[in-house]
């Protein structure tokens, strides 16, 4: 395997395990419920994010360095975001429950993607066989965490990606979204009347230059009706902030 250098923020408890680590498969497996052979065919361009960190993370980004045999180099970077993560005020709404890193907990990731449920193992191999196959056989490969935004919005890392930037118009996407669905039943129309915006919002094309805004209102929609014949006006009630989001710098050490 490939030599791989790490580089996260081992001070605040966030940290990587590479894929060349001893005990990498053994936690792989843990995480994945004893089904992670198919992704571990991936190795090395996989990595394990354990939280540590008494705050819950709410959003990541890794950055991935792969040196060629040729001599160049390729970047690739990979964000998680989990905006109804900071929804509300502590809300505690299981139903809208994402894969946030709450403390101690881990997750496994690879290039575009983190491998779960546990039973769509094999896609997300198949998934990262096309960067594997692109890459081939690194000579090195060196795995950073970019950036990483706690639930009280401090963040870590220099943010090449521009976490912070899409994190919070995924938020505010998700936030307008919502927004809309309370006024409508609070003021009497029917549930399908309420999210007919956000079926729209899905439907909707791309007309002109990409807007990103709308990108995110279209993942948002998305993912609102996923579960939206299950909620009632008090849970959407509950996923208003009080206060807009707000990302600062937290030092490293």
């Amino acid at each position: 395997m490939a030599p791989i250098e790490i580089a996260d923020f081992e001070s605040q408890g966030v940290t990587l395990t590479p894929a060349s680590d001893v005990d990498f498969d053994a936690r792989a497996q843990a995480i994945l419920a004893g089904n992670a052979a198919p992704v571990l065919e991936l190795k090395p361009y996989l990595a394990i994010v354990r939280n540590g960190n008494a705050r819950t993370v709410v959003a990541y980004a890794i950055q991935w360095e792969t040196t060629l045999r040729n001599g160049t180099s390729e970047f690739q970077y990979t964000q998680f975001k989990f905006p109804d993560a900071v929804a509300g005020t502590g809300n505690g709404l299981a139903l809208l429950e994402g894969r946030e890193i709450r403390t101690g907990e881990e997750r496994l990731a690879g290039m575009g993607f983190e491998a779960w449920p546990p039973e769509y193992a094999s896609t997300y191999r198949d998934y990262g066989l096309a960067a594997v196959t692109h890459l081939g056989v690194a000579a090195s490969l060196r795995v950073a965490l970019d950036a990483v935004v706690f639930d009280d919005g401090a963040m870590l890392g220099r943010d090449r990606s521009r976490l912070a930037e899409h994190f919070i118009e995924f938020v505010h996407a998700k936030q307008s979204l919502y927004r809309e669905i309370v006024v409508g039943l609070e003021t009497g129309d029917g549930l399908d009347a309420v999210v007919a915006p956000v079926r729209g919002a899905l439907a909707r094309r791309q007309v002109g230059p990409p807007d990103r805004m709308e990108d995110y209102r279209r993942q948002a929609a998305s993912e609102i009706l996923k579960f939206h014949n299950r909620v009632a006006l008090e849970v959407f009630r509950r996923t208003l902030r009080r206060e807009p989001f707000t990302i600062r710098r937290l030092s490293e050490r």
